[in-house]
């Protein structure tokens, strides 16, 4: 096994899977997820799009994250040292806790609608 998909492998043995097109530099060090699996992470959408795993706006996304906290933040980034531009992946299990725990009120400064409000 080379270098890096050692290094991509973690702790936990797994190299990282990625919903929809990877970019060629990453191409060694995540998986596309298929159909069966839901990925670990998805790219950041096209202006314009949605997010697959939510539905959320690229706009909902970026600003949400901007609002929390470091250790709940579910983008991140990642460029090659010395780059300007990187690409910008959402972390689909952070995401889903985070509408859960906006669903079930434990998240400051957001709420969601109750079905039966009118």
């Amino acid at each position: 096994m080379n270098r890096v998909k050692k290094e991509a492998y973690g702790k936990t043995g797994e190299i990282p899977t990625v919903a929809g097109a990877v970019p060629a530099h990453l191409g060694q060090r995540v998986e596309v997820a298929t159909a069966v699996n839901l990925a670990e992470f998805s790219r950041l959408p096209k202006a314009g799009e949605r997010c697959p795993v939510s539905g959320a706006s690229r706009s909902w996304l970026i600003e949400t994250d901007a609002k929390l906290g470091p250790e709940d933040k579910f983008l991140v980034r990642v460029r090659r040292r010395g780059c300007l531009r990187g690409t910008v992946f959402c972390s689909v299990p952070r995401l889903c806790a985070f509408i859960r725990g906006v669903q079930a009120g434990e998240v400051a400064g957001f709420t969601a609608d109750k079905e039966d409000a009118k």
